[in-house]
């Protein structure tokens, strides 16, 4: 499969969740009927909840790290306000 489609199909994934976080009355509609648009591995990913099974169909990463390395300030700082002592 194309990443074209996979990015159509992340897309499709996205717009159906928006849809029924915007209407409260789809939280209980039929799986069958919101997914009836979307490509049968897609549905069936989803209507299964399987994780693996939607990440191997959207060719998404399952385990993704971020992370956020702090700078160090207290000691740039220090530096800094030593240097215009020194001056």
């Amino acid at each position: 499969m194309s990443l074209f489609i996979k990015e159509i199909q992340m897309s499709t994934v996205i717009s159906l969740l928006e849809k029924i976080g915007k209407d409260a009355n789809l939280r209980y509609a039929d799986k069958t009927t919101m997914t009836e648009q979307l490509d049968p591995a897609l549905a069936a990913a989803i209507l299964a909840g399987s994780q693996e099974q939607l990440a191997a169909v959207l060719g998404a990463r399952t385990n993704v790290i971020c992370g956020v390395h702090a700078a160090e300030e207290a000691d740039e700082q220090e530096e800094i306000t030593s240097m215009f002592k020194a001056g």
